[in-house]
């Protein structure tokens, strides 16, 4: 690789690096909740802008401080700091607790809020992240819920609701106690079970009226109680609308007047003795609207007494209502009766009252009417709560409709009774009716598990209520969801438990964004451990490689040089592994080259041919005019060989392989490509299909995590597809695959595509020219690769220090005054880095030329290290003969810098 090329992939690193710190920073500043971040001692170290408007505290004063003492009340602190920021021991990485509390803003003020903390564990250092919203809206919003049910609730009047088909579907106790039936016994039964048959042509129409917007009001009708009793009510029937102005059903309020019709009826046939008597308003007049009759209770409603009346105008009729009043006047004294007409009159102060008039014509004894007769009831604040009334239960509807919760009602044994439109979708139902009447058993129906619904029963005895119950429920398509409960226990008169009510939350997304982040910590955690592992069998490898190639030297027998040959074989096997596992941990050194796919696969085909029995038929169906690709082309080998083991192993009893190239768009990749910065203008598709035992989606979700296989132990590693994946995402590629049980298995990788040409190979040289002579302090901790590479380059005419470490390289400088010409280093080593130890002798030994030798990639080398000609890295393991070249070439780079600097 070119210093250019590394400069370049260490610029895209960075960017890379750069653009993803820029992310996770505007996810804090641009979050609507508060997040604040702090250490185990919990000290704050982070506080974002929602934080700083929600407390009133700026980010710069907030940093340092103990987040407890800054944002919870005094009086909590010592429960809340042991209840949410205890630590937690073993092997679990990430734990989080939710609390509904009260928090202290900087101004001493608090407010109710919901904290949920995250307690992350990172190669054993603590970090809390503390998310704070502030519900005090939705703690208003809940009250003001519960008080407008209240309201419906403890009316005296029946009230309820059906659906427009005349079922009922809401019940108060107003209800309950006037038609005698419990809300259970009603719920979902027609409305004319309280209709007597004269009066069902009126209940009919009605409703007829309902679906096209008319609306009742204060129809006096007849009903019918459970008993058979007949009431006489007082009806106002409106129209309810959804939340797209859709009539879904009607809203009724009955009043019982049953004493008031009696109490007319009596009066109409009592005396003049009676009138005066009643409690009842009673006005007459004659055919020209002068009182002739006006009792104590009218005087006391309108504040004239009889003597002032008599024989006048009725003083109680407004101006506005002057020819609504001769209207009736009229019909009455044509014979007519009226009954429940709501009328505005005045009192003596002029200020208006609502009246409900009930009045008749007064006949003499020829049957002519000689006067009207009227009964007047002050119904003013009767209809202000009927308003208020109506006004409350359509907020309680359509907060009941609008909520973006899941509310139901249901029976302790696992019938729904109500659910809102939210609880409807998210259940995948299509109406209300369909969930209330499909779902008769939620145990059975619903829970995923139902030993947890049992759990949930209990706690409902124990407590009489739920908070964040968490259960996985089926929906309507079978497919499964995870729902968070809260939820309380409504009790009967008798103390029994009569329904549940609550409200639930689809927290599917959150319980799959947990998941996702505890694979990711993991396979982190393997892809550290690999690298690791890696780099100490790198070292092994190295020295048994090194002395093997030493033996070789000195062995002049052919047959005792076959089997120094045969050791530097199985090094090299060895070596595979490491790159596979280098690979995986994204540590191991990137080579791109430009590369024509179709002529590294049929270079390969002779190979992968051996690899595969013979009942399997290998076919490659190469693309025609497809573009190169640029990626390291031994990892490219090593995406193909892998795949077409995978697909070997796969059909035991034999089948047919076939690898094919062609050229993809990237829609075929990303379905929107320009919502995506990371796609490429074309890709080259390598695809391979075979027609094997497949795999269920259970097991192809599981397929390029490290360590996952299906074989039986000692005969895969696991290692194979994850190695792939590594391979094809470091390449900036794309990997995908579909699999079926006994149909087979197809995976398509996608390489972005170049129009660079193919870059020439270079032959390799041979040891006989790498002998030479200069300096060279070789510096490497791992006591096998250093003998057997000071070995080498002393035979091959080096002067050669050997240090272990990168203090004692320094002390061995400081101890000789002769120039040094090449330092020869580890790059990881302990206590000192390669990178610190090149950095030191560069400072005492300007002149000096350094190799670097590792297995690991080269971002473990600074920009000014990469960029400078002096520097080389040697990728381990390597042979001797390589160092030799490498050595040669550095001494080489040397010279020719002091004749330009001349």
């Amino acid at each position: 690789m070119t210093a250019n090329a590394a400069s370049a992939d260490l610029i895209q690193i960075q960017k890379e690096l750069k653009d993803s710190e820029a992310r996770q920073r505007a996810l804090l500043e641009f979050a609507l909740d508060s997040i604040i971040c702090a250490n185990e001692q919990l000290t704050i170290t982070d506080f974002n802008p929602a934080a700083e408007r929600t407390f009133r505290l700026p980010r710069s004063q907030a940093l340092g401080k103990d987040l407890v003492e800054t944002i919870i009340p005094a009086q909590m602190r010592e429960r809340l700091r042991g209840d949410l920021f205890t630590p937690v021991g073993g092997d679990i990485d990430v734990m989080g607790n939710r609390r509904e509390t009260r928090c202290l803003r900087n101004d001493g003020s608090m407010f109710p809020a919901e904290i949920t903390v995250t307690q992350v564990l990172i190669e054993k250092q603590v970090l809390y992240v503390i998310y704070v919203r502030d519900i005090t809206a939705r703690r208003i919003a809940e009250e003001e819920l519960v008080r407008l049910a209240a309201i419906v609730e403890s009316s005296h009047d029946a009230i309820f609701s059906v659906n427009l088909s005349g079922h009922i579907t809401c019940w108060n106790k107003g209800a309950e106690v006037m038609y005698g039936y419990s809300r259970l016994e009603v719920t979902g039964r027609h409305l004319t079970i309280l209709t007597p048959p004269e009066r069902l042509e009126e209940s009919m129409s009605i409703l007829r009226g309902i679906r096209v917007g008319k609306s009742v009001e204060n129809l006096e009708s007849v009903r019918m109680a459970k008993s058979g009793r007949r009431i006489d009510v007082s009806l106002t029937i409106s129209p309810l609308p959804d939340i797209e102005g859709n009539i879904i059903g009607a809203s009724s309020i009955a009043r019982d007047i049953t004493a008031q019709k009696r109490a007319e009826e009596e009066v109409r046939k009592a005396n003049e003795t009676s009138i005066y008597a009643s409690p009842v308003p009673i006005v007459v007049a004659d055919n020209d609207s002068r009182i002739t009759m006006w009792n104590p209770a009218a005087e006391a409603l309108f504040g004239w007494n009889e003597y002032e009346v008599m024989g006048k105008p009725n003083p109680i009729i407004p101006d506005e209502t002057t020819e609504e009043t001769a209207r009736m006047h009229s019909d009455l004294l044509s014979g007519q009766i009226l009954t429940g007409r709501e009328v505005l009159r005045q009192k003596r102060d002029k200020s208006k009252v609502i009246i409900n008039l009930s009045a008749a014509p007064i006949r003499d004894v020829n049957r002519k009417v000689k006067g009207i007769i009227g009964f007047l009831t002050d119904v003013t604040e009767l209809r202000r709560d009927q308003e208020t009334l109506r006004r409350t239960e359509q907020k309680y509807r359509t907060i009941f409709e609008n909520a973006v919760e899941g509310i139901y009602q249901s029976t302790p044994d696992g019938k729904y009774l109500s659910a809102n439109p939210s609880l409807v979708r998210m259940l995948g139902f299509d109406s209300e009716e369909e969930l209330i009447k499909t779902r008769t058993d939620i145990r059975a129906q619903e829970y995923v598990n139902p030993e947890i619904r049992d759990a949930f029963l209990r706690a409902m005895n124990e407590h009489g209520f739920v908070q964040k119950f968490e259960y996985q429920a089926y929906r309507k398509d079978g497919k499964t969801i995870w729902m968070s409960e809260n939820a309380r226990a409504v009790l009967s008169p008798q103390g029994t438990i009569h329904h549940f009510e609550g409200t639930v939350q689809d927290i599917t997304q959150h319980r799959e964004l947990e998941e996702q982040l505890r694979q990711m910590q993991k396979i982190e955690a393997i892809g550290r451990l690999a690298g690791g592992v890696a780099h100490d069998f790198n070292n092994i490898l190295m020295a048994i490689s090194s002395y093997a190639e030493l033996l070789h030297r000195k062995l002049h027998e052919d047959g005792m040089r076959r089997y120094a040959d045969e050791i530097v074989k199985a090094t090299d096997r060895g070596s595979s592994l490491t790159q596979g596992l280098l690979t995986f941990s994204r540590k191991q050194v990137f080579a791109p080259k430009v590369v024509d796919m179709n002529s590294l696969i049929v270079d390969q085909l002779k190979m992968l041919k051996r690899l595969i029995p013979e009942n399997i038929d290998l076919k490659f169906v190469p693309g025609e005019g497809i573009e190169c690709v640029k990626a390291d082309p031994s990892q490219l080998e090593q995406v193909v060989m892998n795949l077409v083991i995978n697909a070997r192993d796969a059909m035991a009893n034999g089948g047919q392989l076939v690898i094919e190239t062609s050229k993809a768009r990237p829609e075929e990749v990303i379905p929107d490509p320009a919502s995506s910065r990371d796609v490429a203008a074309s890709y080259v598709l390598l695809t391979l299909s075979d027609n094997g035992c497949g795999m269920d989606a259970e097991t192809k979700s599981h397929i390029f995590e490290p360590f996952f296989t299906t074989k039986e132990q000692g005969k895969g590693t696991g290692l194979g597809l994850a190695t792939v994946f590594g391979i094809v995402k470091h390449s900036g590629g794309h990997i995908f695959v579909d699999s079926e049980p006994s149909v087979g298995t197809t995976f398509k990788v996608f390489f972005p595509a170049v129009e660079a040409k193919v870059q020439a190979p270079v032959c390799e040289e041979q040891d006989a020219h790498v002998s030479g002579t200069g300096t060279i302090l070789l510096v490497e901790d791992e006591d096998g690769v250093r003998e057997a590479a000071a070995e080498y380059l002393a035979a091959n005419g080096y002067t050669v220090w050997k240090a272990r470490g990168g203090h004692e390289a320094l002390q061995l400088v400081e101890d000789n005054d002769r120039d040094i010409d090449i330092l020869l280093t580890d790059l990881v080593m302990p206590q000192m880095s390669g990178r610190e130890l090149a950095e030191k002798i560069e400072a005492m030994c300007p002149r000096i030329c350094t190799v670097f030798m590792s297995g690991y990639s080269r971002n473990l080398l600074s920009n000014q290290q990469l960029s400078d000609s002096r520097h080389l890295l040697l990728q381990k393991p390597f042979r001797l003969s390589a160092l030799g070249r490498c050595v040669r070439d550095a001494l080489a780079s040397q010279k020719a810098a002091a004749v330009g600097a001349k």
